[in-house]
């Protein structure tokens, strides 16, 4: 299932605003800025992936992961936020639950999401 691009921040101009206007919190993998904008329905997100990270390779391969791990939890974002993912140097060493556990523990910090994840259907 891909994310609709929509979804996706393509001008630098928003992310030179998230940046100058938004707040940022830093993990060990990752570190997420975010901007509150009333005119947005939904959300929108852009990634960071600098050439210190590796090759392209390496760098897209990341920014798959992290695609993968906001898709997966796109339901539980808050609407009306802008953020920005900027994969540390670090990240290339990680693994998705990794990348995954340092994400939510830095959007939930962050108040990005609005409710728990849904619970397990009973068997």
């Amino acid at each position: 299932m891909r994310l609709p691009s929509n979804l996706r921040m393509k001008l630098a101009r928003d992310f030179a605003r998230v940046k100058s206007q938004g707040v940022s919190q830093a993990g060990k993998y990752l570190v997420l800025g975010a901007l509150p904008v009333e005119e947005l329905e939904g959300f929108q997100f852009g990634l960071i992936t600098g050439g210190r990270l590796g090759n392209a390779v390496t760098r897209n391969r990341i920014r798959r992961l992290l695609r993968e791990i906001v898709r997966a939890h796109q339901a539980e974002i808050s609407p009306g936020w802008q953020m920005v993912i900027i994969a540390r140097w670090r990240a290339p060493q990680a693994t998705l639950a990794e990348l995954e556990n340092d994400w939510l523990r830095l959007a939930r910090r962050m108040n990005l999401i609005s409710r728990k994840p849904p619970a397990p259907p009973a068997p």
